[in-house]
């Protein structure tokens, strides 16, 4: 199937699935891969000078394999108390992408309101994260696309 067939048929089943559904969170099943990648990953590209700072770090995850969307390694480590970086590196080409946004506990008058966690799947494209991100506190439910997150859902509190 042409790549750009496979690309606008990804497309809308994405919209039908959540479209039938408005309103309601999306599911892991939402957004499922085409295929789930076997091999050996290859090594990070340390191309910028944010990857290689934490090259160490990102080769190891790296070399654990793919956990999240086919063919891609979610991983996360502390940016200080309370807080998470999240970068994903591609399997097949090495290639590391920073998210746009760290995952942060929710603090209220001296009190954590909301814990940060998040949950993905190596079988779906959805990532999905609580707590502080961007200044909004909740669930976050991202779609993994073209090399970046784009929200495709929030509730608030949590």
């Amino acid at each position: 199937m042409p790549l750009l067939r496979i690309a606008a048929h990804t497309a809308v089943a994405a919209m039908l699935a959540v479209s039938v559904r408005a309103g309601e969170p999306p599911r892991f099943d939402d957004y499922p891969v085409s295929q789930v990648f076997r091999g050996t990953p290859v090594a990070p590209v340390l191309s910028t000078g944010h990857a290689n700072a934490f090259r160490s770090e990102l080769r190891r995850q790296a070399a654990s394999g793919p956990n999240f969307a086919g063919h891609y390694t979610l991983t996360r480590w502390s940016c200080g108390a309370g807080c998470v970086t999240v970068l994903v590196i591609d399997a097949l080409s090495g290639h590391v992408w920073f998210a746009p946004f760290t995952i942060q506990d929710a603090w209220k008058d001296g009190h954590v309101v909301c814990d940060h966690g998040s949950d993905f799947k190596i079988t779906s494209r959805l990532f999905v994260t609580q707590g502080e991100v961007d200044g909004r506190v909740g669930s976050h439910y991202f779609l993994w696309a073209d090399g970046q997150f784009n929200l495709v859902h929030f509730e608030s509190g949590c």
